[in-house]
């Protein structure tokens, strides 16, 4: 009976001292797992550290237009669907003028907030310019090209392509309850970059559209090996200072560690403006070509796999898509989306020139055509009336 007991008692004490070494070692990401403020994950700005910041030199400043071209009653409606909404922002851009700009729940324009995947169409743009800048040869390489631990495993026919069109054949595990999960560890760990590395595959590349966070990290994870440049320093330089926004921030996985490139780009709403903006200008931006035509063009060519997704953007316009479950109705007319948790939005439609950005926490009931489609109606009204 003793010997039993001793037995118990090393058992226990052995338990107790791995428990306390996985403590240790997994602080930081037991720690985020417990404060996560999970009700207010867009506003909670302060909650994200450390961040590396994207420095801009605010020199583009939109300012409220005297002459609004959509109508009034139209603006007023919209705007009061997106605060019933859990909405902090709401802004509409038509053929370059401010039409609305309106900020609730105690958010400012200076305000910032969790992009969520939003930051994904920021990674895209990035290889884009990459690419032309000669850093990488084409969308079409191999992956392990860049990252040559693949060159041996079953994940060397995974193109840069691949990655960009949520295709890559990754096991996607997203999790929540398990701490050990791809998704924790991307989202919360403090080492994303080997977390990714790691992913196995599970199925062959290139034969199925899976959403997964880990393929936008590693081409970030490819954009540091090629231009030798933190990824910030990359973004700063390449894109955030050419179009004149404010200062952003990239929530790192730790002090001096690396962005989650999938997420968390923590920038104004009048900035995801002028983004959308600039996509809609096929990436001009004051007489310079910011985004290499031809790479907007590659963006917004649908997936082969899901109608709804070009690269690391959602196409979000025809029936059967992906997306087709977040609207009420059609929508109106061709536009594309960028997108992420909880609906941050920056809706571009090209045919009516047409910017609108919603930065808010989870709505109870989205409608994700309700309010381009009360604008494009008052348009098209309108544009009856003068021939009329």
């Amino acid at each position: 009976m003793r010997r039993t007991f001793k037995i118990i008692l090393k058992l226990g004490v052995l338990l107790l001292l791995i428990l306390g070494i996985f403590i240790v070692i997994n602080y930081t990401l037991l720690k985020r797992v417990v404060t996560y403020p999970a009700n207010n994950e867009i506003s909670s700005t302060e909650w994200y550290t450390p961040k590396a910041i994207i420095k801009g030199d605010n020199s583009t400043n939109y300012t409220l237009s005297d002459s609004l071209t959509i109508d009034k009653t139209v603006l007023e409606e919209i705007s009061s669907y997106a605060e019933n909404q859990n909405s902090n922002a709401l802004l509409v851009l038509h053929r370059g003028k401010l039409q609305l700009e309106k900020y609730y729940n105690q958010t400012t324009k200076e305000s910032t907030s969790n992009s969520m995947s939003m930051a994904k169409t920021i990674t895209s743009i990035l290889i884009g310019i990459a690419i032309d800048e000669g850093y990488i040869e084409s969308e079409k390489e191999l992956v392990s090209a860049y990252i040559t631990d693949w060159q041996d495993d079953q994940r060397n026919t995974i193109t840069i392509e691949d990655l960009l069109l949520m295709q890559s054949g990754l096991r996607v595990d997203n999790n929540v309850q398990n701490i050990f999960s791809d998704v924790i560890g991307l989202y919360m760990g403090t080492d994303v970059e080997s977390t990714a590395l790691k992913i196995p595959l599970s199925k062959v590349p290139a034969t199925a559209f899976e959403y997964n966070n880990a393929n936008t990290q590693l081409l970030a994870i490819i954009l540091e090996k090629t231009t030798g440049l933190p990824i910030e320093q990359y973004a700063s330089s390449r894109l955030w200072k050419p179009i004149g926004a404010a200062d952003a921030g990239w929530w790192l996985d730790k002090e001096g560690g690396m962005p989650r490139t999938f997420c968390c780009y923590f920038a104004q709403a009048e900035d995801w403006m002028i983004i959308g903006q600039l996509l809609l200008q096929n990436g001009e931006w004051r007489g310079k070509q910011v985004i290499p035509e031809k790479w907007i063009s590659k963006m917004l060519t649908q997936s082969t796999l899901e109608r709804d997704y070009g690269y690391q953007i959602w196409l979000n316009y025809e029936s059967g898509g992906n997306r087709e479950k977040d609207r009420k109705s059609p929508f109106l007319a061709k536009n594309f989306l960028i997108d992420g948790t909880h609906n941050q939005e920056v809706i571009v439609v090209p045919q009516e020139e047409i910017v609108l950005v919603r930065i808010g926490e989870k709505p109870t009931s989205w409608d994700e055509s309700f309010m381009i489609n009360k604008i494009l109606t008052s348009l098209n009204r309108k544009k009856t009336t003068s021939i009329d």
